[in-house]
């Protein structure tokens, strides 16, 4: 009977002196106290990782460039001959005559041979003394130009992504998953209950 009462006598010492020693951090009836930790153990997952790059590179490419100008060119001032004069007031007759009728085509076939006469001369006039001219020209022209792409590497590599932490608490063994090493020690919750048995 005596060693059964100082047993008794002794848990309940231990769990006053817990009670009493720990600070309260919980619901009535719970406290926190430290476990100690025997063993951390890093959990590491395997990433694959894309790391993009841009790349940017020089070429050259030929354009069409379009080139125009205008000139004059000046003839010798020397009339060859009549003959564009005569020929073209008997073309123009010729076609005036077409489009009168009567006493009108006489007429028109007048007007017709005055118009072609001075449309040859004219044009034998600028044959002579000069003409305008247009020439257009075509050239490849170098150009140098940026190309730029972007390309993506991969590549795998070991990430933490937690601890495996195994703490020792009154005499038994424990084990959690925590974000951060905690070092040697850990808190941890103490609910105590008092016994409803009879000592």
């Amino acid at each position: 009977m005596n060693k059964n009462l100082k047993l008794k006598s002794a848990v309940g010492a231990l769990l006053v002196c817990l009670a009493g020693s720990a600070s309260a951090a919980g619901p009535r009836g719970t406290d926190i106290d430290y476990a100690r930790v025997v063993d951390v153990v890093p959990i590491v997952q395997r990433v694959r990782v894309e790391t993009p790059a841009r790349e940017c590179w020089q070429e050259t490419e030929y354009q069409t460039v379009r080139h125009e100008t205008r000139g004059y060119s000046r003839g010798d001032g020397r009339v060859q001959s009549a003959a564009p004069t005569i020929a073209g007031g008997i073309l123009g007759g010729v076609i005036g005559r077409q489009f009168g009728s009567g006493s009108g085509r006489d007429a028109m076939t007048a007007v017709g041979a005055l118009v072609g006469a001075s449309m040859a001369s004219q044009a034998a006039h600028n044959e002579a003394y000069g003409r305008s001219s247009r020439h257009v020209a075509y050239e490849e022209r170098p150009v140098t130009v940026e190309r730029c792409r972007t390309t993506v590497s991969h590549h795998e590599e070991e990430r933490v992504e937690g601890y495996r932490v195994t703490y020792v608490y009154a005499g038994r063994q424990y084990q959690t998953t925590m974000a951060a090493d905690p070092g040697s020690r850990i808190p941890v919750r103490v609910t105590v209950v008092p016994s409803r048995g009879r000592f």
